[in-house]
């Protein structure tokens, strides 16, 4: 069992992860948001420190760590990009270790993004979610 101080930085952790899903459902093509229900993706810590993704579409809580049994994503409705995306996730949530931005939207050779969001969309996740603890900050030097 991990300790309370523990599970609380997980949990705020967890809290600014969450925070980014709904900037990044919030845009584009929407992704962890689910217009039928009205509905947003999120990530949450049970008592053991196990993290979980609960789907925005089947609404289903998936374990999130390598398992010996396979460790299939049962009812997770996005694919391998974004699947990678909720990895970083989890671990950042474990660790406190920030990813780095290229996480959100990798970018193609053409000026386009993987995700497919527009321009504008784009940019407005990476300036919102870009600046939260979750990612890395560039470093900037003293004058």
């Amino acid at each position: 069992m991990p300790t309370e101080n523990k599970l609380t930085a997980k949990q705020q952790r967890t809290n600014q992860v969450n925070h980014v899903i709904r900037i990044i459902g919030n845009y584009g093509r929407r992704f962890f948001f689910n217009q039928k229900t009205n509905c947003y993706a999120c990530m949450e810590v049970d008592q053991r420190g196990k993290i979980w993704f609960i789907d925005d579409y089947s609404s289903r809580r998936i374990f999130t760590h390598k398992t010996n049994w396979g460790g299939r994503w049962r009812g997770f409705s996005h694919g391998g990009t974004l699947r990678s995306l909720v990895e970083g996730f989890r671990d950042y949530i474990r660790t406190g270790e920030p990813l780095h931005p290229g996480y959100l939207g990798p970018e193609r050779l053409d000026d386009s993004n993987i995700w497919g969001y527009d321009i504008e969309g784009m940019r407005a996740v990476r300036e919102q979610a870009g600046v939260l603890p979750v990612f890395r900050q560039a470093i900037t030097e003293a004058a």
